[in-house]
């Protein structure tokens, strides 16, 4: 496989002693009625999904194992092919293997990376199916949330897509292009034999902190049971456990905000030389879309002003309660490049 090398930003079954199978939808059990049988037909559905009215986020294939546990595990991965970052809850039904109930009851996780950003490729997800436990169909989307969180095009992942060494491990390097620290990353991904089958979702372990120009080796290893039969992996990126809401101005000052919108931010910095942030921006909506930014207030005559692509932007809403600066503003198609003017982080 050749190498991948892109920037990503931004994020998881035991069946007693016997062949693990995973019950199609529809499932006939003895000993109960036509009406039982109904309701575990119907069960995928009753966990109902939200915000996903126009189908843009959608559940890849599947695929399961046996681990050496003796559990069953259920694999797979979820596209956002939409225009906004969301977060996915995917639901697995799950009856009894003792004999004595056929209840179904619901299991949900969410997916590896904790925000699904549009077109980055899917984020994969895992089910351990409990001990004396069973399956009923496939897993399936439960929920979906949209949410306003830009992804931060600030770490470099350079991997190679085969598995490698005796634990058929996805390998590589993250680096932090950034212009302030990183914390607390996890890289995903999924896991595929020679015929393309998923078989596997592996994430790292988490990487506590990556600074400004560092490189910090990762390995994502699949489980032992099945590792022997990974020829490659998919769906590669990461997710940030601890959000950024800092930038750092000098070595002992700091500025915190609050960025909201669905775009894509790279270059994020402060000119000291301005009192500005400073940052690239695409809006993943074709049509452009609004965003907004909240910076503490320094003092009530604090100046502000927003310049995009070199030029003045007239059209802002500015808001002051005293605590915080709220600044909405639409960004239009295409790329474009930010300078907003908070006021001195030294002001009294």
């Amino acid at each position: 496989m050749m190498n991948s090398n892109f920037t990503t930003g931004s994020s998881l079954y035991r069946i007693m002693a016997v062949e693990p199978r995973i019950f199609p939808t529809l499932t006939v059990v003895l000993a109960i009625s036509i009406l039982s049988i109904l309701a575990v037909v119907i069960s995928p559905n009753v966990y109902a999904t939200s915000n996903n009215s126009d189908n843009s986020v959608k559940m890849t294939k599947q695929g399961s194992f046996i681990n050496s546990d003796g559990n069953l595990n259920i694999v797979g991965a979820i596209d956002n092919n939409g225009n906004v970052p969301v977060e996915v809850t995917v639901g697995l039904n799950t009856t009894s293997n003792n004999g004595s109930s056929h209840n179904i009851k619901t299991m949900t996780e969410q997916t590896y990376g904790t925000i699904i950003y549009p077109s980055t490729g899917g984020a994969p997800f895992k089910f351990l199916i409990p001990s004396n436990t069973l399956a009923v169909g496939e897993a399936f989307i439960a929920a979906v949330k949209e949410v306003q969180v830009p992804y931060y095009n600030v770490v470099v992942l350079t991997y190679n897509n085969t598995a490698t060494g005796i634990d058929r491990a996805l390998v590589g390097i993250a680096k932090n292009t950034g212009s302030f620290d990183i914390h607390d990353v996890v890289i995903y991904a999924s896991a595929h034999d020679s015929n393309g089958a998923w078989i596997d979702s592996v994430k790292s372990n988490i990487i506590p902190i990556i600074k400004p120009g560092e490189q910090i080796a990762f390995s994502a290893k699949p489980d032992a049971s099945v590792k022997s039969k990974v020829s490659y992996f998919s769906c590669a990126g990461l997710a940030f456990l601890e959000p950024i809401t800092t930038l750092k101005v000098s070595d002992t000052r700091y500025i915190a905000y609050d960025l909201e919108g669905a775009a894509k931010i790279s270059d994020l910095r402060y000119d000291n030389s301005t009192n500005s942030i400073m940052f690239g921006i695409t809006h993943y909506n074709p049509a452009g879309g609004s965003m907004t930014l909240k910076v503490p207030q320094y003092s009530k005559s604090q100046a502000i002003s927003i310049m995009m692509d070199g030029k003045l932007y007239k059209e802002a809403t500015v808001q002051m309660n005293g605590k915080t600066i709220s600044l909405d503003f639409f960004v239009p198609p295409g790329d474009h490049q930010m300078q907003i003017r908070v006021g001195s982080v030294y002001a009294s």
